[in-house]
């Protein structure tokens, strides 16, 4: 059952899901432009939260001890905010009954990744909701404003690239975790010598 829940856990990779999504919407941009911007713009602005919720953290110790909170979850955020949209896209092909399912399956992916998340006790509750939370937005919005038309041809290019992008991005990109490099920036703004850490955190509030 561990392994189910490592590999579970491996799908949501940033390392994995970020560079198959480009090469995803890079077949939609001539057809749905609109729809790739608003959902680059928004996954961005997504990326760019947990990023700093990141680093606040572990190069200050800014955190909020009352929901155990040291973060948003990236595999949460980033599962929450591609998934939905890919299912809803594949759906597309069939019929608008068909988009709702997809992108029903695609929440429920991105739930199930954020549990693993909470099994490997690589995060707390609280981060996990609240980073499927932040993805679950930029899915909402660009899912609410998606073409009536079907993509046709062009989605199924769409399912094809991501799917490839996403085996070559897990066997040819290195190892090295996203949260190592945060890590590493983390200290290099802070001039900490050592990251903060959930044991040994000196909580302090978000706001003052």
């Amino acid at each position: 059952m561990h392994s189910f829940w490592v590999f579970l856990s491996a799908v949501g990779e940033s390392r994995l899901l970020v560079p198959a999504a480009v090469v995803a919407t890079l077949f939609l941009v001539a057809s749905e432009r609109a729809t790739v911007f608003k959902w680059a713009c928004g996954f961005a602005a997504a990326a760019l939260v947990v990023l700093v919720s990141k680093l606040a953290f572990l190069g200050w110790g800014y955190g909020w001890e009352a929901i155990d909170f040291t973060g948003f979850s990236g595999h949460a955020m980033v599962s929450a905010a591609i998934y939905p949209v890919l299912g809803y896209a594949l759906g597309k092909v069939r019929s608008d009954r068909a988009a709702r399912w997809g992108a029903a399956a695609g929440a429920l992916l991105a739930i199930a990744i954020g549990i693993s998340r909470l099994y490997l006790h690589a995060h707390s509750p609280s981060e996990v909701v609240l980073g499927l939370l932040v993805g679950g937005i930029v899915s909402s919005v660009v899912l609410s404003r998606w073409p009536a038309h079907r993509s046709g041809l062009r989605v199924g290019a769409v399912a094809l690239g991501f799917l490839l992008s996403a085996l070559a991005s897990y066997t040819v990109v290195p190892k090295a975790r996203t949260h190592d490099l945060v890590v590493i920036m983390a200290l290099k703004l802070s001039g900490a010598a050592q990251p903060y850490t959930r044991e040994a955190l000196n909580w302090k509030p978000l706001a003052r």
